[in-house]
Parts: C-alpha cells; sequence; structure tokens
C-alpha cells in the first residue's frame, strides 16, 4: 500500500503547533492557578471581615459584663439589703439600654428580684429561662453569655448575660441581665453590607441572636451553619442560607459567647466573577493559539517552498 509522505511544510506546521498547545496549557494551568487565588483571597478577605464584626459583638457584650460585675459589687448586697438593692437595679437598668432587666436570684435558684417589677417575696427559679448558663456560673464562679431563651419576665426571647455574687468567699447569688438584641442587630446593621448579602449572629444552640436581613430571635439557624460549625470553629462554607438560596458563607465563633457570626455572599456573585474570567481566558487562548497556528502554518509553508 502507499503511505503518503509527510513533507516538510508539514513537520514544520506540527513541531509549531506542538509547541502552541504546551502553551496554551500552561497558560490554562496559570489561569486556573489564579482563579483559584482571587477565590482564597475573597475567602479571607471574608473571614477577616467577619472575625472585624464579631470583635465589636464581643467588646458589646464585655461591656454588660462589666457593668454588672460592678453592680455585682453592690454594698447592699454585700450588707445583705435585698430591697435596697432592688432599687439600686432599678436605677442602674434606667441607665442600660442594652438591657432589658435586671434579675437577681440565690445559687440555689430562688428568683429575689426583677427590676422591672416591685420588690417581692422571692420565688423559684423559672428553668425554662436558660438554666444551663446559669449553672454554669455557679459551678465555674466566671460570667456566662447565655443563649436565646424567653422568659416569665421578659417573655420575648433574648439572650442573659450572667455574673456572680461573691460574699464570704462562696458564690451567693446570680446577677442576670436579658439583653436588648436590637442593639446587637444595629451593630450588623452598621456594616453595610452589599444588597443581598446577609450578616446573622446564632447562639450555641444553633438559634439565631440577629440577623440581617431580620428574622425573629430564636429561630433556628440554617442546616449549613450548623454542619459548618460542628466542623470547624471558623471557615468559609458553600450552602443555603434561611431563604433557602445558595450562598457562600464566612463564619467565626466567639471564644468568649460561643456565639458563631456569619457573613453570606450569593451564589451568583461568588461564581459570576469566575465564569466572566475563565470566558475571558479562555477567549483569549483560544485566540492566541488560532492566530499562532495560522502563524505557523504560514512560516512552515514558506520555509518549505523555499529552495534548497
Amino acid at each position: 500500500y502507499y503511505t503518503r509522505p509527510v513533507t516538510v511544510p508539514s513537520r514544520l506546521f506540527l513541531r509549531r503547533a506542538g509547541t502552541l498547545l504546551r502553551v496554551a496549557a500552561a497558560a490554562m494551568l496559570a489561569a486556573s492557578l489564579l482563579l483559584e487565588h482571587e477565590r482564597e483571597q475573597l475567602e479571607r478577605d471574608a473571614i477577616g471581615r467577619a472575625r472585624g464584626v464579631l470583635s465589636a459583638v464581643d467588646a458589646h457584650l464585655r461591656a454588660s459584663v462589666a457593668a454588672l460585675e460592678t453592680l455585682a459589687a453592690s454594698r447592699h448586697l454585700a450588707a445583705g439589703d435585698l430591697q435596697a438593692f432592688h432599687a439600686e437595679s432599678q436605677q442602674v437598668l434606667r441607665t442600660q439600654p442594652a438591657w432589658v432587666n435586671i434579675g437577681l436570684a440565690s445559687a440555689d435558684k430562688m428568683q429575689i428580684s426583677n427590676a422591672v417589677y416591685n420588690f417581692g417575696k422571692p420565688e423559684p427559679f423559672s428553668q425554662a429561662v436558660d438554666e444551663e448558663s446559669f449553672d454554669a456560673v455557679v459551678r465555674t464562679g466566671r460570667p456566662v453569655v447565655g443563649s436565646i431563651a424567653a422568659g416569665t419576665v421578659v417573655q420575648r426571647p433574648t439572650a442573659r448575660v450572667r455574673v456572680p455574687v461573691v460574699l464570704g468567699g462562696e458564690i451567693r447569688y446570680v446577677l442576670s441581665a436579658p439583653l436588648n438584641l436590637a442593639q446587637v442587630g444595629a451593630l450588623l446593621e452598621a456594616q453595610r453590607l452589599p444588597e443581598g448579602w446577609f450578616i446573622g449572629v446564632v447562639d450555641r444552640e444553633h438559634r439565631v441572636v440577629a440577623r440581617i436581613p431580620a428574622v425573629p430571635a430564636g429561630v433556628p439557624a440554617s442546616d449549613s451553619i450548623r454542619e459548618a460549625t460542628e466542623r470547624a470553629q471558623e471557615g468559609w462554607f458553600h450552602g443555603r442560607n434561611l431563604d433557602g438560596r445558595p450562598t457562600y458563607t464566612a463564619y467565626v465563633t466567639s471564644p468568649m459567647s460561643g456565639w458563631t457570626l456569619g457573613i453570606g455572599i450569593p451564589e451568583r456573585e461568588v461564581e459570576a466573577e469566575t465564569r466572566i474570567m475563565l470566558s475571558l481566558l479562555a477567549a483569549g487562548v483560544l485566540g492566541s493559539l488560532i492566530i499562532g497556528l495560522l502563524a505557523a502554518w504560514l512560516i512552515a509553508r514558506r520555509q518549505g517552498s523555499a529552495p534548497a
């Protein structure tokens, strides 16, 4: 049989075409690495921003802890004058817009006073009001930020800052301040995130503390954030938010409160930039490849037809 020989122009063209294809493959690999770097940079920036907002939330909570610890050192408590302390707590509450009540309970869970009520006789502590955080204060002797719960006095869901009152070397009382969560929401609102983004704080039990766009406090957080926080204390994940929309979310968890703050970016925004960059790069590489192959073919023909 007869095999058509490969001509000199063909060999030259194939050699140059192979070189161009290798260059194109290297360009696409470099483009992929560049896109991966851009995505990682977006992730780092979003997590960094979440850390900054969480720091502001923690500072807000620390201010409440400090003010409550000052009240816990009241001379009226040291003297055992509970009625005078109740009057003092009412005065303090009027100066603390971050709180909606100040409650005093004994370590053995008798509610002694609530600043929003007149002073009366002690009554059993409501076990429905985040008893876990109360027990943690008595057990550790340290301030605790609780999870979202409704109460008998403050009936709407809120979180409570609790501090111990130590007298004679023992924890005699627990002082609690249910938070005005509107102020936490204001800290989130101040971030002025782009339209379509969301920002929210959830407690240890994965219930919403505050969120923008707003949802009622206490509603369960999305399964995505729950699963993410079970894997790591901070990170970046792709999932669905409370509205069911696909979202990329950066989140960080506070060692102080156990609360988690997340900033969500719509999937379409994150991936749209990637698609645009890929399209431009692909078009550029393809165009360069076509021009290069055409130039290689023309050069090969000229060299192949040149007299020896």
